[in-house]
């Protein structure tokens, strides 16, 4: 599981930093004390969990979670208790009171990863019958099949669908876009582009080749992508 801590107090970050470290289904992606950096990111990349602090100077953690629209799973760490009704409400995973033993650090942790699993198994079953995709253009819901799909570039606060018709802009990002995809049929390239793997003509190293365009391969997804093309 992909995981960012966020958290204004550095003895914190170091100690999460280390639990989570020791826990082997546990990837850290960021730790930060930084909201408007771990905010960044997770507009950018695919998060699991976010281990989120509640009183922080510049954004509370309810406030930032409150500006998500597709939010990682969240488990609060903090040193107030009087946040855990508003924890649940919001549907959060668990609310970790400090100071934070490893077990009930583990504790938490083991009900995101089954809350993972059972997501994962949900939208397996989606992609088994999902041929097309619904998306808003301007006042309107357009859909859009799958097998018509060349790629799909970011554009700050629009994504460009390129299909075999023409071009569609949708107020998405890509993260949010890239939820909605088959992962056996689209895959993430760069941090501006999805692409359709069946509609892959060749590539190298630094680029593929999508009908006339030439794509470039971001050197993070470069790993994941040939290891699928190859």
């Amino acid at each position: 599981m992909k995981t960012i801590i966020l958290d204004d107090e550095m003895p914190a970050i170091q100690l999460l930093s280390n639990f989570v470290n020791k826990v082997p289904f546990l990837q850290l992606q960021l730790a930060s004390n930084n909201a408007f950096k771990v905010l960044d990111l997770l507009h950018q990349e695919n998060t699991d969990l976010l281990l989120l602090d509640i009183e922080m100077p510049d954004i509370t953690g309810i406030e930032l979670l409150n500006s998500l629209k597709n939010p990682p799973l969240i488990i609060f760490t903090t040193a107030y208790e009087q946040y855990a009704l508003k924890g649940y409400e919001l549907d959060v995973v668990d609310y970790l009171v400090k100071p934070i033993r490893f077990e009930r650090f583990v504790k938490g942790v083991n009900k995101a990863h089954k809350h993972l699993q059972l997501n994962n198994n949900d939208a397996k079953e989606v992609e088994k019958t999902l041929d097309f995709l619904w998306v808003k253009v301007e006042y309107q819901t357009v859909k859009i099949l799958l097998s018509d799909i060349l790629f799909i570039e970011g554009l700050k606060d629009y994504v460009k669908i390129v299909t075999k018709e023409g071009i569609v802009l949708t107020r998405l990002n890509l993260k949010g876009i890239s939820q909605k995809l088959p992962s056996k049929q689209f895959i993430r390239i760069h941090r501006s582009f999805i692409v359709a793997v069946a509609q892959i003509k060749s590539f190298q190293k630094s680029h593929v080749c999508v009908e006339d365009k030439v794509l470039p391969i971001g050197e993070t997804y470069r790993a994941n992508l040939l290891e699928l093309l190859e």
